[in-house]
């Protein structure tokens, strides 16, 4: 990254989106905050579009709290703004800490969609879950927070977090067994 940052030609193009996103995932404060720094400062879409995803694929809970917010600003166009949020629930391995973020400011983000992703953008982001508890959650806020037009897409939704959970109790105690059988090998 630093060979990058002193010299950008020195990575290819199409090798940058894939080894920004390592970087992202592992940096620390100072790394995040270069790769912010180049986002805002880029006028390539691309370029830009490459660094925000790289943001939201950190994994230390504290820069996920930071990028998070960048969906409310104006630095990404809002077309694309209104999916950090998706992508930090996918990429981060905290779907727990986009989902209370997007419930908190579900209006702002609700405004900048149209009326048929409104519908989808709060059951989407369950679909990164694979417990039971948040099927029940997304069902209550649903009931509580969605249009009746929302319905299809959480019956989806929750059909597929069921899923999941179910899966990774049958699936998950087997494929432990199997790993601990590779350890004492």
């Amino acid at each position: 990254f630093e060979k990058y940052l002193a010299n950008p030609a020195s990575l290819a193009p199409d090798l940058r989106p894939s080894v920004l996103a390592v970087v992202g995932r592992y940096a620390d404060e100072k790394t995040w905050s270069k790769l912010h720094e180049l986002g805002l400062k880029t006028t390539s879409i691309e370029e830009k579009q490459n660094y925000y995803n790289a943001l939201a694929e950190a994994i230390d809970p504290k820069l996920v709290k930071k990028t998070l917010p960048i969906a409310l600003t104006d630095e990404l166009p809002t077309s694309r703004a209104v999916f950090l949020v998706p992508a930090v629930a996918r990429d981060s391995g905290h779907p727990d800490i986009a989902w209370e973020f997007a419930k908190a400011n579900m209006k702002t983000l609700l405004a900048k969609i149209d009326a048929a992703g409104a519908n989808r953008y709060a059951p989407g982001l369950f679909t990164f879950f694979s417990d039971d508890s948040r099927a029940d959650e997304l069902k209550s806020y649903a009931k509580n927070n969605l249009s009746a037009a929302s319905a299809r897409e959480v019956a989806k939704v929750v059909d597929e977090v069921q899923f999941r959970a179910e899966f990774k109790r049958r699936i998950g105690p087997q494929v432990n067994s199997w790993i601990d059988g590779k350890e004492h090998r």
